[in-house]
């Protein structure tokens, strides 16, 4: 495994170590391709090597020694094999990132010279060495360099066992033409086959990485908007009660306490929504969150009302405009004098929408990360959100989702 294989490796099980919670999904990302021989590119690259030096074994094994210094030569006739070996997968692992390797030309040209020399000696035993300069020509060479390298030795070899043979029959002549054409041509597919398999499943793994940092960023961002739209709301509500609070200590005890001890509960409830949250678990009403907007209005003074006509929504689209209703509603709080507000939702001409007015809006600059982040969760529907301040110093918020099969 290369530093850059250990980098993603890494990565990908830091992004799940780092949130346990919801890394199930994410370790779908981890798990093997397939099988115990193709889980990780490491295995693959195994697979690409025990091939190779498999193939390479095949001329010295069978290389005749007779009459000749039997030791010498076979050690020899394995240090060629092994160079061969090398420099084919040297060719080969240049070939799986992508880029061929320095020098390729030279090492190359050696490849062919440790391929055909011994077949001087050894021609008919040596010659099938000649697929590794199939295989290395294949991942090397472009256009007609290619063509004419990879299939060349291959008709040759053939051509030179046909006139060659000492059999009388033809049919038999025929045969060992044909079982060379085969045997070369199916080798060197194995080998250079390998080598993409390999480099498919680096580009894989690396596929992998991508996507779980991807499932990561979405989480981050679902996270921080979630959160961003759940405290705003309830911080504000908080300030409105303790400044309410504050205000009645003096003449009300008794509102005042009740005021503390509703800060109190709301405090909890977001504590124990912002856990929710965090695991994912939050859910939200488009009902409830007009109800509670209009009751934070109006405990602040904001003449609101709602209307709600939307009955058999789906979850998604429920829970964009639940958002949509609390974050309208916040901005009202925040960002506004309003003396009042409404609140409609309802169906028209194939689509679903929401729609928050509210007068006393104060000149503001940008969206705003709340905005933004109900314009992502519209969005994601196909739906378009519009935030307008109008001249006479109101402010509209709408939100429009298409509804499925509409």
């Amino acid at each position: 495994m290369d530093g850059r294989d250990r980098a993603a490796h890494h990565r990908r099980r830091a992004i799940v170590r780092a949130d346990p919670q919801r890394g199930a999904g994410m370790n779908g990302l981890l798990r093997p391709l397939s099988g115990p021989w193709l889980s990780t590119a490491r295995h693959a690259r195994v697979l690409l090597i025990g091939t190779t030096c498999a193939t390479g074994a095949l001329a010295p094994v069978r290389a005749p020694t007779e009459g000749l210094d039997q030791v010498g030569v076979a050690v020899l006739l394995w240090v060629v094999a092994a160079a061969v070996v090398l420099i084919h997968l040297r060719h080969a692992f240049g070939a799986i990132r992508g880029r061929r390797p320095p020098w390729w030309p030279a090492t190359f040209v050696l490849l062919g010279m440790l391929v055909y020399l011994p077949i001087l000696w050894f021609p008919q035993t040596w010659g099938i060495g000649q697929v590794f300069v199939v295989a290395s020509a294949a991942v090397l060479l472009r256009g007609a360099a290619r063509l004419a390298l990879v299939t060349a030795p291959i008709i040759v070899t053939a051509a030179a066992t046909a006139a060659g043979s000492d059999r009388t029959d033809p049919h038999l002549v025929i045969a060992d033409t044909v079982e060379v054409l085969v045997v070369f041509t199916v080798i060197s597919a194995c080998l250079v086959s390998v080598a993409v398999l390999v480099r498919a499943v680096h580009q894989l793994d690396r596929t992998r990485t991508d996507l779980a940092e991807q499932a990561a960023g979405r989480e981050r961002l679902r996270l921080s908007r979630d959160l961003h739209d759940l405290l705003g709301q309830s911080l504000s509500a908080v300030s409105l009660k303790g400044d309410l609070a504050a205000a009645l200590l003096a003449s009300d005890p008794g509102a005042a306490r009740s005021e503390i001890q509703a800060v109190a509960t709301l405090a909890r409830d977001t504590l124990h929504s912002m856990r929710r949250v965090t695991h994912g678990e939050h859910t939200v009403s488009l009902r409830a969150e007009a109800e509670g907007a209009t009751a934070l209005l109006s405990a602040a003074g904001i003449d609101t009302n709602h209307h709600i006509d939307l009955p058999r929504l789906t979850p998604e689209i429920d829970d964009a405009l639940a958002w949509g209703t609390r974050e309208g509603a916040t901005n009202v709080l925040r960002h506004s004098a309003a003396r009042t507000c409404s609140i409609v939702a309802g169906r028209l001409d194939g689509k679903v929408f929401l729609e928050i007015v509210n007068d006393g809006a104060h000149r503001r600059t940008g969206a705003g990360n709340g905005l933004s982040g109900l314009a992502e969760r519209t969005a994601a529907l196909s739906g378009t959100l519009s935030a307008r301040r109008s001249k006479d110093g109101g402010f509209r918020l709408r939100i429009e989702i298409p509804e499925v099969g509409s």
